[in-house]
């Protein structure tokens, strides 16, 4: 294993599918990926998108038709799953029922031939790791799910892989505790510093977790950057439009000035033509501000308390529908109420593609 070489990289990898009509499906379409150091690395998209099918190539479970992939410097693309230096935490888990906690973290070094001494060693270790000390003579059947998708990661950590693959590990637990869970597998991935590359199509999940996140849709990457980035920041309509809530209004540009249909204008220097102003609901207030801001006029349509805060249906004669989310201060306007909400100019992200 080369020090300074990349944990993963995944070179124009693709992959296709026989349906059973006898057509065949593109999962993955020339798909490149770099982990740099100990990422936490999120493949977020729809289902049918290329997520998990990448997964499984890394892991080895699928054969690419094409691409490379290659692990701190050595190429693994055929190699069998179980030479490859890496582990997988499934959405099921695949425990072993008739096994105790202790025996289903220790299986793979079992396997591996290790002395029992070592395997206990290393099953406390992972034990402790995930918060499960004492129960290494514990049944599978007498664990919650939050514990259970904990055995399932210590047995995955304990054959010290270089790299975890976890394909929407949280996906069965309640919400309190998947976000407990969240937090701790962070936590996890830090302390170990090993590169995690995570699947899930929950986007808050993949927003909190993620040093980086990959946006995959139609098998090929739309976009990649820092949680942040992607969310202000979006490459084009489909992230805008799939990475959490978003306005989206037709802009004309020229001359360093981008034009709303009422006539409302900002500085832009971007495009030259047709495009689409990305407004996040939050980016919408009750108040213009010391600044420049754009104004939307409307009546409220809808209205939901989510505990927070009220998220607003706003019906514009010129824009729409409008999302809004506004702070419960004791104004939020009623039902049938006109308003005029404004945006900052520093708000504004302009994309290069039209909106429908």
């Amino acid at each position: 294993m080369s020090a300074s070489a990349a944990p993963l990289e995944i070179v124009a990898a693709s992959k296709s599918f026989r349906t059973p009509e006898g057509g065949t499906v593109t999962a993955l379409d020339n798909v490149s990926v770099r982990l740099g150091g100990s990422e936490f690395v999120t493949l977020l998209g729809p289902s049918g998108c290329g997520k998990t099918t990448l997964l499984r190539t890394i892991s080895g479970f699928e054969s690419l038709d094409s691409g490379d992939i290659v692990i701190y410097g050595r190429n693994v693309t055929d190699w069998p799953a179980h030479k490859r230096p890496v582990n997988t935490v499934f959405q099921t888990y695949a425990l072993f029922a008739h096994m105790s906690v202790g025996r289903n973290v220790g299986y793979a070094l079992e396997i591996a031939g290790q002395n029992q001494r070592t395997i206990r060693s290393q099953v406390g270790e992972m034990l402790e790791l995930v918060g499960l000390t004492g129960l290494e003579n514990r049944s599978i059947s007498q664990l919650s799910g939050g514990q259970r998708q904990r055995v399932a990661l210590a047995r995955a950590l304990a054959a010290k892989p270089q790299l975890l693959l976890l394909d929407e590990p949280l996906s069965a637990l309640d919400k309190n505790l998947r976000q407990k869970m969240q937090h701790e597998l962070k936590t996890i991935q830090q302390e170990l510093g090993i590169g995690f590359v995570f699947v899930t199509h929950d986007q808050d999940e993949a927003l909190t977790m993620s040093d980086r996140v990959a946006v995959l849709a139609h098998g090929q990457i739309q976009q990649i950057g820092a949680p942040e980035d992607l969310y202000k920041r979006p490459a084009n309509l489909f992230t805008a439009d799939f990475l959490g809530e978003s306005n989206l209004i037709p802009v004309e540009a020229a001359g360093g000035t981008a034009h709303l249909g009422d006539g409302q204008h900002f500085p832009y220097s971007g495009l030259e033509g047709r495009g689409t102003l990305m407004l996040r609901p939050e980016e919408l207030s009750r108040a213009a501000g010391d600044g420049p801001a754009l104004a939307f006029p409307g009546r409220v349509s809808a209205r939901y308390y989510t505990g927070k805060d009220y998220q607003l249906e706003l019906a514009s004669e010129t824009f729409g529908a409008l999302q809004a989310s506004l702070r419960d201060d004791g104004a939020v306007p009623a039902i049938g109420e006109a308003v005029t909400l404004y945006s900052s100019l520093q708000n504004l992200h302009v994309i290069d593609e039209v909106v429908a």
